[in-house]
């Protein structure tokens, strides 16, 4: 019988997987392998309309649910092949397609038989897609015809055992479908809900912003939706179990000649007793100028309201409101009574902008507040303008501040709007243990500062150092290691010499008393997920970076390492895209005076800038890279100066190896312009001769049907042209004998 099969359809739903990571369903046209081919024009084939993951965590087994619809695009309807990769290490616990009130049988193939069908769609299909599954099982379901336009819904269900290294569990689902999707997929949820009988500390995912909640300390449900999107990241968690008052896990990553790179995470419980969270002070300093008039008075009124709200009894505090001149509520620190607190509250209600900015006498003024080091002690300060009255000198405003601010105040700033002085505002916070904020035009003040208080107004572990054991730590970023705070984290990437085994230590103060946590890890013990780190360390690395240079001047020298790094790690930024724009710098062997020259023509003046939209962005980006809580390590994006994400395409991460677009090659950014390249025909018996010697270059394979890899220090080149078969030559020259 004939089975007409849909040359050029794009296959959907293929979600790229790591090595150790978990795999979606595939809906293709027509039966595989199909009994005849005849080949006919291209045409659209299957579009998703939602995917649903929930996974359920009890300890370290993972059971994981997903719902998707397929809707046929064609005006005809079409016989169908659902596949099912199966994780490795996986069982398949359910299936659920149904054709006229009866359930669609469905069958496991082993790995060769498995293998015959990934190959047959991509040698017929001229897509490598599917060379990422070339090594791994599969569930095979015939679909019946799908009506024309129709919808097809299907359910699967797995479980897993979760791999645990020392205390800390990882699961990834995958979501790289960006290549695959016809169009944008409606609803894309993933949901997963992780209880243990062991306490559940970390919880922390590297590749999205999650939302995370802790209803106790047993319990965490975690969070992914978007809509209309093309999703084109791995779902990544790592959640850690540990009876200790403060759960730490150490993440590390080694590569083969090299020094190690790490991730440190700690957290408090999710409940945590009264008597727990330390009393703090707190002093609360609100520009009332008149540029503050219409909305954002009014949403700082709110601000303020709703951080008086949230003082705990155990707290002081004062509200410090200023324009021309500072005027304290009180003359110093007052207890959170109610009586102090209602006051607070008239006064903030009565707030009216007017008058010039003096930020000089204002923090000055706080700083004699803070005299209390046993205490957590807080500066908030919001502000939308430049200084104009009294001392307005930058460089003298933060002297000033340096010499009255206590050493052990943290100071957090908030600048709404885009006539702020960043460099004021960035050394601020930064030079006095606290980050920077941004409100940019048409976010919700009230919002920011709301979320902000929320993190510090339980305040658990201050003054953080870390005994690293025989752990030998550098370029550690934060340098600082922040305060821990209810319902926080402390996350700290870093690069490390040392090997065994080693004992972490983490001191801190709470009420004024020193308490002590420990750890302990191996350092050769790498989990192969665990890859993501080198890039995490990057991105921050060079945040911190470009923050120098923006706040210092130009560097030669710190330029060199950001234009390494970006080349290296495949973060692009703002002041680096001219590596995508002309590609052939990136394949360089070294760089000379040309690449700086480009960094200073095109980032210098830019750099400069101390407020407006591109200075408050700038700001951002760096933040971003430097304290994020987490970082989508995979994606490339910044803000431009108009405050605009600008996403870099030209540039895909698969593991730890980093693609570069030029023109419809992707090449692997180790290549150099002075390689021999071996050149193979795409879809020819040399590319699956390389996939027989070694499946895992299926996933590099996969970036595109044009690709320069690296085997084994060789440079392959695969593309239209180039010999069909390897000889047992080239084969050794690839792979040793």
């Amino acid at each position: 019988m004939k089975r007409t099969l849909l040359t050029g359809f794009l296959i959907l739903f293929a979600l790229v997987f790591a090595q150790m990571a978990r795999a979606d369903g595939i809906l293709v046209p027509g039966p595989w392998p199909p009994d005849d081919i005849v080949m006919v024009e291209p045409m659209p084939a299957f579009a998703v309309k939602y995917h649903h993951v929930d996974v359920t965590i009890e300890g370290q087994l993972a059971k994981t649910h997903i719902d998707q619809v397929f809707i046929n695009q064609v005006n005809a309807q079409i016989e169908a092949t659902y596949l099912f990769p199966i994780p490795e290490g996986a069982a398949l616990k359910d299936f659920k397609m149904w054709m006229n009130n009866e359930p669609i049988p469905g069958k496991v193939l082993d790995k060769d038989e498995a293998r015959r069908i990934y190959e047959a769609i991509v040698r017929q299909q001229k897509d490598p897609g599917l060379l990422e599954y070339v090594d791994r099982g599969l569930f095979r379901a015939r679909v019946f015809p799908i009506p024309a336009l129709g919808e097809q819904r299907i359910e699967i269900e797995y479980t897993e055992v979760l791999t645990k290294n020392n205390n800390t569990v990882p699961y990834t689902y995958p979501l790289n479908t960006e290549r695959f999707s016809s169009k944008p997929i409606n609803d894309v949820t993933v949901t997963v809900k992780i209880h243990s009988k062991v306490p559940i500390k970390n919880v922390y995912s590297p590749s999205h912003n999650v939302s995370t909640q802790r209803p106790d300390n047993n319990t965490a449900t975690i969070s992914y939706e978007e809509t209309n999107t093309r999703p084109d990241i791995d779902f990544s968690i790592y959640y850690s179990l540990s009876e200790d008052d403060i759960g730490m896990s150490l993440l590390t990553w080694t590569p083969k000649g090299e020094d190690g790179y790490f991730l440190f995470l700690a957290a408090p419980p999710a409940e945590v007793q009264e008597k727990e969270v330390a009393a703090k002070d707190v002093v609360f300093v609100f520009d009332r100028t008149g540029s503050m008039s219409g909305d954002k008075i009014e949403q700082a009124r709110e601000a303020l309201k709703f951080s008086l709200r949230n003082l705990n009894a155990k707290d002081r505090f004062n509200v410090v409101t200023f324009n021309e001149t500072p005027a304290p509520l009180f003359d110093k620190l007052q207890p959170a009574t109610k009586a102090n607190v209602d006051k607070a509250l008239e006064m903030a209600g009565a707030l009216t902008a007017v008058g010039g900015t003096n930020i000089d006498e204002a923090l000055t003024t706080s700083s004699t507040m803070l005299n209390d080091k046993t205490r957590p002690s807080f500066v908030l300060f919001l502000t939308d303008g430049l200084p104009t009255v009294g001392v307005t000198d930058v460089d003298q405003i933060l002297a000033d501040v340096q010499k009255a601010m206590p050493k052990f105040a943290r100071v957090f700033v908030f600048g709404v709007g885009y006539d702020v002085n960043t460099f004021l505002l960035d050394k601020m916070a930064g030079n006095h243990n606290g980050v920077p904020e941004y409100i940019r035009p048409g976010e919700d003040l009230e919002i920011k500062v709301s979320d902000l208080y929320r993190k510090i107004s339980y305040p658990i572990l201050s003054n953080l150092s870390i005994d690293w054991g025989a752990m030998k730590p550098y370029d550690m970023f934060p340098s600082k290691i922040p305060d821990l705070f209810k319902g926080s984290q402390v996350i700290v990437a870093g690069r490390f010499k040392g090997s065994g085994t080693a004992k972490l230590k983490l001191t801190g103060e709470a009420s004024g008393k020193t308490e002590s946590f420990t750890i302990s890890q191996n350092l050769s013990e790498s989990m192969p997920l665990n890859d993501f780190i080198p890039t995490l360390w990057a991105q921050r690395k060079i945040n911190f970076l470009l923050a120098e240079i923006r706040l210092k001047g130009h560097n030669k020298e710190l330029v060199d390492e950001v234009i390494r790094l970006s080349k290296q790690f495949g973060i692009i930024t703002e002041y680096t895209s001219f590596l995508v724009e002309e590609p052939g710098m990136m394949f360089s062997e070294g760089f000379d005076d040309e690449a700086d020259g480009r960094f200073r023509e095109e980032a210098a003046p830019k750099m400069a800038m101390d407020t407006g939209g591109s200075a408050v962005n700038q700001s951002m980006n760096a933040q971003i890279g430097i304290n994020s809580k987490t970082a989508n390590v995979n994606a490339q994006g910044y803000y431009d100066g108009d405050g605009n994400m600008v996403t870099v395409n030209q540039v895909r991460q698969v593991q730890d190896r980093v693609f570069f677009q030029q023109g419809s090659n992707w090449i692997e950014n180790t290549y150099t312009d002075k390689m021999d390249v071996i050149k193979i025909k795409a879809f020819s018996e040399a590319q699956f001769q390389l996939l027989e010697k070694d499946p895992a270059l299926g996933k590099y394979m996969s970036v595109g049907s044009e690709v320069l890899i690296m085997v084994n220090g060789n440079a392959v080149q695969i593309s239209a042209e180039g010999q069909e078969k390897l000889s047992d030559k080239d084969l050794k020259k690839l792979f040793g004998s």
